[in-house]
């Protein structure tokens, strides 16, 4: 018999504003960001892996870099929840609100 340890999934939700752009991103970006989001199903600070920084003044609120792209997230740790609120290729406006 195998001791299986239970995996607790988080689930991950996007703003209207994510889903677009990852709607309009071309297919080979899609495919990684689809590859980010299942690893952050599973550990949602995934810093090893990825160049991932939490945002200043913010809680729980994180940004990974996937080459010229940012994907700005918040973790809602009781909820089980990753709502990803951002993903824009990375200019100066990138993070300004």
């Amino acid at each position: 018999m195998q001791n299986k340890k239970a995996v607790s999934l988080f689930e991950v939700k996007f703003s209207n504003k994510a889903e677009k752009a990852i709607n309009k991103s071309d297919s080979k970006l899609r495919k990684r960001l689809k590859d980010l989001f299942e690893k952050l199903m599973q550990n949602p600070v995934p810093a090893k892996k990825y160049d991932l920084r939490k945002i200043a003044g913010e809680e729980d609120t994180y940004r990974i870099r996937l080459s010229s792209f940012r994907t700005t997230y918040t973790v809602y740790w009781e909820q089980k929840l990753i709502r990803v609120t951002k993903v824009k290729k990375r200019k100066e406006s990138t993070y300004k609100r």
